[in-house]
């Protein structure tokens, strides 16, 4: 609510002491400034492209490798899946001189490319585990039941299995998309410009030496909420239901 109020009052009357909680005066020139500016407007395009893509990326890799570990019998598989996680607890921090020079020996530094790829190689392990434990839940019996009815085993996955993971796969999208979609660290290092840059470093351009627009930071900050608040309005009995059921059956 503060945000929201912060966003159509000048920032004189936000930064008031004591506190004005309720707007005196109020001006939508934040919106009008940031919605007429289209190199602000490239800033939203890209974050949804690099967030879109990872979720999609995330998802398709990550129910591929889970239906593999839920149904096959691979030796060592607890410790590679114990190794895969541990993926989570290594700093992002300490990876970016290796992924700067990676983007670099392959020329695509400075690309919607390089930033999808590091953030899918965080995502990817966490939506790996999600959707093992998703997969577990579904019996085989349905699988073996479309194969006897003529299904191969990729007809099985994608026409019986994947239908009924749906809210799982649902919530690792969602996790996969909010991850890409706050990422910043990565993004200051692979991007040189907003061309490609995603709307995190957007942000960071209202905050320098000399002052801080917060009007304009928080105009921002709504519009970039508002569509996953919408989102999440619609999906959320599948992003609730994937997140929790399928990570702990």
């Amino acid at each position: 609510v503060w945000m929201v109020f912060a966003s159509i009052r000048p920032t004189s009357e936000t930064l008031s002491s004591p506190p004005v909680w309720l707007p005196q005066e109020i001006t939508f020139d934040a919106y009008k400034n940031l919605l007429g500016d289209s190199g602000k407007l490239q800033y939203f395009i890209n974050s949804y492209v690099i967030a879109f893509s990872t979720a999609g990326v995330s998802v398709v890799l990550g129910s591929l490798a889970a239906y593999g570990f839920s149904r096959f019998r691979i030796t060592g598989a607890r410790v590679l899946l114990t190794l895969i996680f541990s993926l989570q607890m290594l700093p992002s921090v300490s990876l970016i001189i290796p992924f700067f020079d990676m983007s670099l020996a392959l020329g695509i530094h400075n690309t919607r490319l390089a930033l999808i790829l590091a953030d899918t190689a965080f995502a990817l392990p966490i939506s790996l585990w999600i959707l093992k434990s998703y997969l577990d839940s579904i019996p085989v019996d349905l699988e073996e039941a479309a194969m006897v009815d003529g299904c191969t085993r990729l007809h099985a996955l994608l026409r019986v299995v994947l239908p009924l993971a749906l809210p799982g796969l649902i919530g690792t999208g969602t996790f996969a998309f909010l991850w890409a979609w706050n990422e910043v660290m990565f993004a200051v290092v692979l991007t040189t410009g907003p061309d490609v840059a995603p709307l995190t470093i957007a942000i960071s351009l209202f905050f320098t030496q000399f002052g801080r627009d917060w009007s304009s930071i928080m105009a921002l900050n709504v519009i970039a909420t508002l569509p996953l608040l919408v989102l999440f309005v619609f999906l959320q009995r599948w992003v609730v239901q994937g997140m929790t059921a399928g990570a702990v059956k």
